[in-house]
């Protein structure tokens, strides 16, 4: 089994691995010196070398909507990335496609949108055909734009196919996909980037995507990997949001830690430290 469950109030968030890769240190983040990883080597692989990355998908139960966030990777046989298993990983979690109401895009990577399609006869169709696909406006603008989509040629497998074939949901700023989901606008590692903030019963927690892609960025917001856009921002972003998951004591969801990626920020000796649940 390759799924974990974790319930903030009444919402059920169920964490699936579409793929893992593994990555260079000093490839990521190119700006950080070794001596700096050493109080953050307890969430580097166990080389010690290397960040490892998964790439998730999140099932989301949520006011009797069954929600998609991020597809992962696909397998549409990316250079240097594993094909990935989602549809394998969903049939395990006793997940049907034809099931799920909403699939929503915290940005479009090429690792976040892979399985908004799957390739059946020559063409691409909607891997979820019962749902609408809901993107952050000014992302799906961003990435559509033909100058911009030609640098990222997954949009044209993954995201230009459902304009045909999907319902597609373009929403603006702290969207509601229910009452207990809140899209929470986080641009800088892309232009239109949201997290999604999760308020039920009591409990609170946030979905971030790719605002960190390890956990000492929550601790270091300055860390800017290569795959931000516009890094001064996101590290802003980043900032914003570590602060808010402090100070509200929100539970995280993140997408590239080690699976599943639930954890809370914590002070232990007085200093930041992000501990896995």
């Amino acid at each position: 089994m390759t799924h974990s469950t974790l319930n903030i109030g009444n919402v059920e968030l169920l964490a699936l691995v579409d793929t893992v890769a593994r990555a260079p240190v000093k490839a990521i983040f190119p700006d950080v010196t070794p001596e700096q990883w050493l109080p953050y080597h307890a969430y580097l692989a166990d080389d010690g070398a290397t960040l490892p990355l998964t790439m998730p998908a999140f099932v989301v139960r949520s006011r009797g909507k069954t929600i998609v966030i991020d597809t992962g990777i696909g397998a549409k046989n990316r250079p240097g990335v594993p094909n990935g298993r989602l549809p394998e990983a969903l049939a395990e979690a006793g997940v049907d496609p034809a099931a799920v109401d909403i699939v929503m895009a915290t940005h479009i990577h090429i690792d976040h949108v892979g399985w908004h399609t799957t390739e059946r006869d020559g063409r691409f169709v909607p891997t979820f055909p019962n749902a609408t696909y809901v993107f952050h406006r000014p992302e799906y603008e961003f990435f559509t734009e033909p100058a911009n989509a030609a640098k990222a040629p997954w949009v044209a497998d993954c995201v230009a196919p459902l304009e045909r074939r999907a319902e597609i949901s373009l929403v603006d700023g702290e969207h509601k996909l229910t009452d207990d989901l809140t899209l929470m606008p986080t641009p800088g590692h892309t232009p239109g980037h949201v997290a999604v903030g999760i308020i039920s019963a009591g409990e609170s927690g946030v979905l971030f995507g790719d605002v960190a892609h390890n956990a000492a960025q929550l601790i270091e917001p300055d860390w800017m990997p290569i795959f931000d856009m516009n890094p001064a921002l996101a590290s802003e972003s980043r900032a914003k949001l570590a602060q808010k998951i402090e100070d509200e004591g929100l539970i995280t969801v993140a997408g590239h830690f080690t699976h599943p990626g639930f954890g809370r920020l914590v002070r232990v000796e007085g200093r930041r430290t992000w501990s896995a649940l």
